[in-house]
């Protein structure tokens, strides 16, 4: 198993340890005077909110005096970020500084000569940010070698976490302080039993003689119920260690993940829950204004959640406790450290400005805490407790209308330098560092695929991922019909190319292991 030791985890541990949030960094960001005036466009998935105009003319103001640069914020909604941006991308609209994620794949468009390799830039104008992020990560951003995007040095491994309603759980007497979560399939017999509980001792929770409260808005994706590493959309590989796909190897093998017992049997255990009452048959659309969510009895799983390391005891409502059950294993790999970097962009007329500014971003605790929060004494407040910092009394106070508010604000770099809220310890980057060096990284950490040989396959594919999966991960399919829905899927997945992907990737794979390992 690879460790992401070295200089940088000490140093960074020592500074957390004293609650220090300056640059763990001896040199100081040059002063911008003597620089020309430039103007970076930057293009991040968020949607804006209230407060974003004055907080991010403070940001540029901190920006001129640093480096004498501004910055434009693009804020685009995350539904419309994929077709927005990538039109922007592959017009050669000017652009510099690009938030890649899941919808906005960071290979993909690496592959499209979207973006600049930046292994030069990194060396000259952004040190700090090198130094930061420990090596083995840095080898999943290189495609052909070389370094085109700055991950966000956070959670930078997968680490899910189901997150219970305590309160709830003693009222019916469900002791969970022993359970252990391995994936979410341990959640099923304690929702069972929730439910079977609840509705005796919380009549007044049947509505009618057909609908209930559900016990949760939260469904499984096949990745929370089967931990897999992602080689490309739906050519998956079992972790080492944790080989929750019975058959399938152990890091070696590439399968479809759909065209699996796993995914067959999360699909039919989600319709029954749908079946039961435990999820709401409409359950996008249930309970639009919210009324249970601040009910202590109302819902068991407020969410699955990912990245957490711990959670205020009131995450979701005052009205109740909220306990964490992480899942027994953290996994490092490529994909899930694609889904979250900034690059820059091809058209870009000051690469080397647009690297000053992501240094930046990524390692000053000011730029970092008031990106994500805003101002002081306006948006936040700082508190008796070094790095903790409180919303009471500011524009931030009400959690349903929030001026500016990004936690954990991954699209905006890396998360270590800036201070957390109250309810956080305040060594909270330093239990992030623990994660990622407890996390099992002998999977396939750095290798690429190359998706250029089988593009029409892929979009052919998810086409027809799109017309199946939704319906079938929500159970919005009746419990009766999913095996034969199921059947189809599959089937119209193999007439699009899905073996020739798997077989693709398992080609490359091979190659990259053989060489590699």
């Amino acid at each position: 198993m690879v460790k992401n030791t070295g200089v940088v985890s000490l140093v960074l541990a020592g500074a957390m340890l004293t609650g220090c949030l300056t640059p763990v960094f001896a040199d100081e960001t040059q002063g911008g005077s003597d620089l020309e005036p430039v103007t970076l466009e930057w293009y991040v998935a968020e949607d804006s909110q209230s407060g974003n105009d004055e907080v991010f003319a403070a940001l540029n103001e901190y920006l001129q005096e640093k480096i004498n640069t501004t910055i434009n914020f693009h804020f685009v909604s995350i539904s419309e970020y994929a077709s927005k941006v990538g039109t922007i991308l592959m017009s050669g609209q000017d652009v510099d500084i690009v938030n890649c994620n899941s919808e906005l794949p960071y290979t993909d468009y690496v592959k499209k000569d979207s973006f600049i390799p930046m292994d030069d830039l990194l060396e000259e104008y952004a040190p700090k940010t090198k130094e930061l992020i420990p090596e083995n990560l840095w080898s999943a951003m290189k495609v052909d070698g070389k370094i085109y995007g700055v991950p966000s040095y956070k959670d930078s491994v997968q680490m899910y976490s189901v997150m219970v309603n305590q309160t709830l759980a003693d009222d019916l007497g469900i002791d969970l302080s022993d359970v252990t979560i391995h994936n979410y399939q341990d959640m099923v017999p304690i929702m069972e039993e929730a439910w079977t509980l609840r509705n005796e001792k919380h009549p007044e929770y049947k509505l009618s003689d057909t609908e209930y409260v559900p016990l949760t808005r939260t469904c499984p994706s096949l990745g929370q119920w089967a931990q897999y590493e992602t080689i490309n959309g739906l050519a998956v590989v079992n972790v080492p260690g944790v080989e929750d796909y019975e058959g399938k190897g152990a890091g070696e093998l590439v399968f479809n993940k759909y065209d699996t017992q796993e995914f067959r049997e999360m699909c039919e255990t989600t319709a029954h829950f749908v079946t039961e009452g435990i999820i709401h048959s409409d359950t996008w659309y249930w309970d639009p204004d919210r009324i249970y969510s601040a009910d202590p009895y109302a819902y068991l799983v407020d969410d699955i959640g990912s990245g957490y390391v711990t959670v205020s005891e009131h995450l979701f409502s005052d009205n109740f406790v909220t306990t964490m059950l992480p899942f027994d294993a953290k996994i490092a790999s490529t994909n899930y450290l694609q889904a979250a970097v900034n690059c820059i962009s091809s058209t870009s007329k000051n690469p080397e400005r647009a690297m000053m500014a992501l240094e930046i971003i990524n390692t000053d605790p000011y730029f970092a805490t008031t990106i994500r929060f805003g101002t002081e004494g306006k948006y936040w407040n700082a508190t008796d407790e070094e790095n903790v910092i409180s919303f009471e009394g500011t524009l931030n106070e009400d959690p349903a209308a929030r001026s500016n508010y990004y936690w954990y604000g991954a699209q905006f770099g890396s998360l270590v330098f800036s201070k957390v809220p109250s309810g956080y310890p305040n060594n909270f980057t330093e239990l992030i560092q623990e994660a990622n060096e407890s996390a099992i990284s002998d999977t396939n950490l750095g290798f690429i695929f190359d998706p250029t040989p089988v593009t029409n396959e892929i979009a052919a594919c998810n086409a027809v991922i799109d017309e199946y999966e939704t319906n079938l991960i929500f159970g919005f399919i009746p419990e009766s019909e999913v095996d034969a829905n199921i059947d189809e899927f599959l089937q119209k997945l193999n007439d699009s190319g899905a073996e020739k992907i798997v077989a693709e990737a398992q080609s490359q794979l091979d190659a990259w292991r053989a060489e590699n390992k």
